[in-house]
């Protein structure tokens, strides 16, 4: 198995944290989010690793290499977006893969559920999901299930296109098939190339998509993040 952890985010949103280090080496719990990442794609089994990046991607690279781990570092030369990024590794990929951005944190048994539900259904996209606030899911994609298949999913939505209280995180298991449609995404409303537009393309032309449900895994989106799994004692304050 092979994965794609997409670290080329700028992480605005989390400065002045991220003015000097990679939103991939902030810490969790006294190590850095890619460890923990990395701890639960070698428990699903996963032997290959490639890592996209962008600005401080030197640091990533650094600091992985010198925790020997192997790994094939691609640079995206701008920040056009997550499936723009996800698109300079897929000529290095075959068959299923699994994919995620560098700032969620998740339990080793959530993505074997994933690979489990993947592997056992006609899926050829299974996502990650979490009910969550309105607020939140304005950060995340809303999406809209039928059991467990989605059927419309939309990235970073505004108050009148969120689908429901369901969110999918960046953490995702694709099938061969993925490739061309991330490989041909289209410019979103917002001006990027978004694996969301991607998978709803995917959806349009028949293809069968899953979701899993947790309430298990964390973001770090905004310095409040940070704070708050680092240390909990803060949480009512934030």
């Amino acid at each position: 198995m092979q994965a794609v952890i997409l670290a080329g985010g700028e992480g605005k949103r989390l400065r002045p944290f991220t003015g000097a280090v990679p939103k991939a080496l902030l810490p969790v719990a006294g190590k850095a989010v890619i460890l923990h990442q990395l701890e639960a794609l070698r428990g699903a089994g996963v032997e290959e690793l490639v890592v996209v990046t962008g600005r401080l991607g030197e640091k990533i690279e650094h600091f992985l290499r010198s925790h020997g781990i192997e790994a094939r570092f691609i640079a995206q030369p701008a920040p056009l977006g997550s499936a723009h990024a996800l698109s300079l590794a897929l000529p290095y990929l075959k068959g299923d893969f699994i994919a995620l951005a560098c700032d969620y944190v998740f339990p080793a048994e959530h993505l074997a559920e994933l690979l489990r539900v993947h592997r056992s259904t006609r899926a050829r996209a299974t996502l990650s999901l979490k009910r969550m606030r309105r607020e939140e899911i304005k950060e995340a994609s809303t999406v809209l299930l039928q059991g467990d298949r989605v059927v419309k999913i939309v990235e970073k939505p505004r108050d009148e296109e969120i689908l429901s209280e369901v969110a999918a995180a960046p953490l995702y298991v694709f099938g061969e098939e993925a490739k061309r449609f991330i490989a041909s995404a289209k410019l979103s409303p917002r001006g990027e190339y978004e694996i969301a537009e991607a998978i709803q393309e995917m959806i349009n032309s028949g293809l069968e998509v899953r979701g899993v449900l947790t309430q298990r895994w964390a973001h770090l989106s905004r310095w409040r993040d940070l704070l708050r799994l680092n240390f909990p004692y803060l949480e009512e304050y934030l």
